[in-house]
């Protein structure tokens, strides 16, 4: 029995047939026409690993005008590590740059110091071509501005139609006074890095920021002026590209952490690695050798300062993060490269040093290095050796734009892209067609001309010492007299009686001579020949007789003299029991005449009151410099300083006003270190100044006074007397049994106060605490000859967690740290050359030694040692990219390039 469907029912099926038809096609189109499910699939997979996303249209919305060109921002921190773990605490930044992006594993700055590494970042040059060496040197100076400065890629970038912004710290001497030229909107920061009570430059107008978190912290305010740039710039000028730089100050000191973050990683020790309190360290450089093993108080103070160096960086995090979801909300993530990375590693304990950097090892040198943008794979690693060199081309790649032949770096999007093509998942070396560079050079320092005389004059002592005899005929007769006499076994400290010449070290360790004050300096020698002189009889005193008399007898018993004789009289002109000389008979001689034939003091002026006139004149003059200074640059009740606007638009007046101001402050720490050393010589005379407080002087002691003061300060400019004080006579003296209730007044008392008084700890401990055996306080450095130290307090941090462990010094450079280094990583090699001012070479395998503990300079032959320094001396001279990127395997591909022209030429000729 058939059935047959009615009317209506078939006019459904129809419509549904209809329906289903039109859905099909809309969906096809939607999708591309054409495409089957493999074609989607594999689009879809595209996307996710190139970070682009499905339906561009969707995240733009209908009717979003954009640039042609990508949009690029730059986040870069300020003493960031790799090594020590700060990294693997972002997790939202691991997440939007690492999951999301490229990771360079090997990268590194040239200079792992602030200014230089900046200066190369903006550049893409070396130190040796920026010119750029230290912290201070150049650093936003005269050349740097009018040489370096015009030729950074922002400049570059704004020429080429970027709306360019910049916002944070910029070079450590940067003043406010100027907007480097390629910035259109400038938020930089003046001088170094601060999270409160900075100034800065709001494009051209000085604002100055208090210690408010909601207004004046540093990291957040640069989050927010950077989007509100990014949302202005996007909303009315949507077909121009951006290029913004974040500068964040973190984590660099004094770490101040948002309020929020305080109380985290309160057990973090990630900076304990393999080298942390390490110091066998005979085989390292000389700053190395003079560590010794974290006391207690060290190891307390890194572990506070990696807790609060990684509060600082969850601001980071957080703005990161910030960026991120701006960029969504503006439909631009798809066509923006963001770049992370930091200015130069640091150390926290690591080989002995409590912190710094500027060391040539990878925790100094080796810093973050993160890409992500359009077209580059997604989580994944390019071990390749890159450097802080390659950003600046890497940033005009991107852009467009040609990259300058003088900049020392290359682009990375060449190793991006082949790293794309080859889907490099595993992270192995990208091979490009133009081989990449497997060395890095790594430079720290300048020599100066008084660093290189130093060095010279060591160099040529120890080279002396090895071969004395031999060269002895050929030095200069100053040296050859100097090694002569210190050759003679009797000229050997102490002096001994009848001993003319003693021979000692410096502070330097350099031979010295001096003359014994004993020799042939006895009264009585001096009176036999005074006796046929005409100008003994007449004028000789009384108190020259019983002078003369002392020291006669004091030159047989070698009686003691302490105070309490000099005040009966006793034992007048010995300064510390030594016998008088020529000059000092000579001068109470002239005294005494004086006395006696009724002079003025209009001729005969003793030394202190020449110097008293000499330095009244000094000071008057000044102050009339300053008055001049004063009249070019002032501060103001605000607290705000400016200069007159002709010295600060005119370069050579300012550098001239530099080079006055410089004068100045050089002939200043000259007088404060003569007036140290008068202070440091009368803390040494200190116990014979209890007579002079007593107040009970006769008239014979106001004669001895003069006389004794006279004495005191010829000796301390007398280059040719030799103090043997700390002598054997001095164990058979106690001045001092007298004087044990001795008490000093009140009005004094301040003037000997101890910097400790107060203190939970008592004086034993804060010896142990004091690394060099000197005395320690808030106000005073405890550096030392050669080394650069410095004193932490508790009023260093102003934010909590706080110190309250006390004082204690600590050394984190020498004058001896100038090097030049060679990195080199390739497939089969892993290695760090250096070469340090004074001579001193240093190789470390990390293929076996991955933590740079042992020197193997020893076991490299000289075939190979030789190479490695022409190796690093080309790459120390090199100037572009041609000659600073050179590989081994570059002649190889030259003359494979020459060959195939030369077929390629025959070919078309024939």
């Amino acid at each position: 029995m058939s059935t047959t469907l009615p009317s209506n029912k078939l006019f459904l099926l129809g419509l549904c047939y209809i329906l289903h038809m039109t859905l099909t096609l809309d969906a096809a189109r939607s999708w591309g026409q054409g495409n089957d499910w493999k074609s989607e699939a594999r689009r879809s997979f595209k996307s996710k690993k190139y970070n682009r996303p499905l339906n561009d249209e969707r995240s733009r919305g209908p009717g979003h005008q954009r640039s042609n060109k990508p949009n690029i921002i730059i986040v870069i921190t300020d003493d960031q590590d790799e090594m020590l773990g700060s990294m693997s605490t972002m997790t939202k930044t691991m997440k939007i740059m690492g999951q999301e992006g490229v990771r360079f594993n090997n990268s590194f700055v040239s200079t792992p110091m602030c200014c230089p590494s900046r200066s190369s970042f903006l550049t893409g040059l070396y130190s040796h071509n920026h010119h750029v060496y230290t912290n201070n040197d150049n650093c936003s100076g005269v050349d740097w501005q009018r040489i370096h400065e015009p030729r950074t890629f922002a400049k570059y970038l704004s020429d080429a139609g970027y709306r360019t912004g910049y916002f944070g710290k910029y070079l450590n001497e940067y003043n406010g006074t100027y907007i480097p030229p390629g910035w259109r909107e400038w938020v930089g920061q003046c001088k170094n890095s601060q999270y409160y009570n900075y100034t800065l430059n709001f494009n051209d107008q000085k604002v100055k920021h208090d210690d408010n978190y909601y207004r004046d912290y540093f990291t957040d305010l640069i989050g927010n002026d950077s989007v509100t740039f990014l949302k202005q710039s996007i909303q009315y000028f949507p077909t121009k590209p951006v290029m913004m730089m974040l500068s964040v100050p973190a984590p660099h000191g004094p770490e101040d952490a948002a309020p929020q973050y305080q109380h985290m990683f309160e057990n973090n020790t990630l900076h304990r690695t393999e080298s942390w309190n390490y110091v066998n360290n005979s085989d390292k450089q000389w700053l190395l050798q003079m560590m010794k093993p974290l006391r207690p108080i060290d190891i307390e103070f890194t572990d506070m300062l990696q807790r609060k160096r990684l509060q600082t960086l969850q601001s980071v995090d957080s703005l990161m993060e910030k960026i991120h979801y701006q960029l969504r909300l503006l439909g631009e993530l798809d066509n923006t490269y963001i770049i992370y990375t930091s200015d130069h590693g640091y150390h926290l304990g690591q080989f002995g040093i409590v912190k710094g950097k500027a060391l040539p090892y990878d925790f100094d040198i080796r810093v973050p290095l993160f890409i992500r943008g359009p077209g580059i794979l997604r989580d994944t690693v390019i071990p390749n050796p890159v450097g802080n060199v390659d950003l600046a081309p890497t940033i005009l790649d991107m852009a467009g734009i040609e990259i300058p032949e003088h900049m020392d770096g290359r682009s990375l999007l060449k190793l991006i892209k082949t790293h794309r093509q080859t889907w490099n998942l595993q992270g192995d070396f990208v091979k490009t067609r133009r081989p990449w560079r497997d060395s890095f050079l790594v430079e720290r320092g300048k020599v100066t001309k008084k660093l290189s005389k130093s060095i010279e004059r060591k160099q040529d002592e120890k080279f002396f010492n090895e071969y004395e005899d031999a060269l002895l005929p050929y030095a200069n007769p100053k040296l050859r007299r100097t090694l002569r006499i210190c050759k003679d076994p009797n000229n050997q400290p102490p002096c001994k009686e009848d001993q003319k010449w003693v021979c000692f070290r410096d502070h330097r360790d350099r031979k010295r001579i001096k003359k014994c004050r004993n020799y042939n300096k006895t009264v009585d020698g001096y009176n036999e020949f005074q006796k046929d002189s005409p100008l003994h009889s007449p004028f000789r005193t009384t108190h020259q007789s019983e002078l003369s008399s002392s020291s006669s007898s004091s030159s047989t018993s070698k009686k003691c003299i302490c105070d309490n004789d000099r005040k009966k009289g006793q034992g007048h002109g010995q300064g510390h029991g030594l016998f008088t000389n020529d000059k000092d008979l000579h001068q109470q001689y002239l005294r005494d005449l004086r006395e006696d034939r009724g002079y003025g003091m209009r001729l005969l002026r003793n030394k202190r009151s020449i110097d008293n006139e000499e330095l009244e004149l000094r000071k008057k003059l000044i102050a009339q410099q300053l008055e001049m200074n004063r009249r070019r640059c002032r501060f103001y009740p605000n607290e705000t300083f400016a200069c007159d606007k002709d010295l600060t638009k005119d370069p050579e007046k300012w550098e001239n006003h530099k080079i006055q101001l410089d004068e100045m402050i050089e002939e200043t720490k000259k007088r404060l270190r003569n007036l140290k050393k008068i202070r440091k010589n009368m803390k040494k005379q200190r116990k014979h100044m209890s007579r002079y407080l007593d107040g009970n002087t006769s008239g014979d002691d106001d004669r001895y006074n003069s006389y004794y003061t006279d004495n005191l300060y010829n000796n301390n400019d007398d280059d040719d007397d030799y103090d043997d004080d700390n002598g054997d006579n001095d164990e058979d003296c106690d001045c001092d049994e007298d004087n044990d209730d001795f008490t000093v007044p009140d009005s004094l008392a301040k003037y000997g106060r101890n910097e400790f008084e107060g203190d939970d700890a008592d004086s034993s401990e804060l010896d142990d605490f004091n690394m060099f055996e000197g005395k320690v306080g808030k106000k005073r450095n405890c550096n030392r000859e050669d080394l650069k130290c410095t004193t932490h307090h508790n009023e260093h941090w102003k934010t909590p967690p706080y110190w309250t462990s006390g004082n204690f010094c600590y050394c984190t450079n020498a004058v001896t740290n100038t090097y030049w280094c060679m990195r080199t990583i390739n497939e089969t090699h892993n290695f760090l050359y250096c070469e340090f001012i004074d001579s001193f070479l240093s190789f470390y395998d990390l293929k076996q030694d991955p933590h740079q503990l042992n020197n193997m300079i020893k076991t490299v032959d000289y075939g190979i040692l030789q190479q490695l320094h022409d190796d690093l001396m080309e790459l120390r001279r090199c100037q572009g990219w041609k000659q600073c990127n050179r590989n081994k395997n570059e002649e190889i591909f030259e003359k494979k390039r020459r060959r195939r022209r030369r077929i390629n030429h025959r070919r078309e000729s024939h």
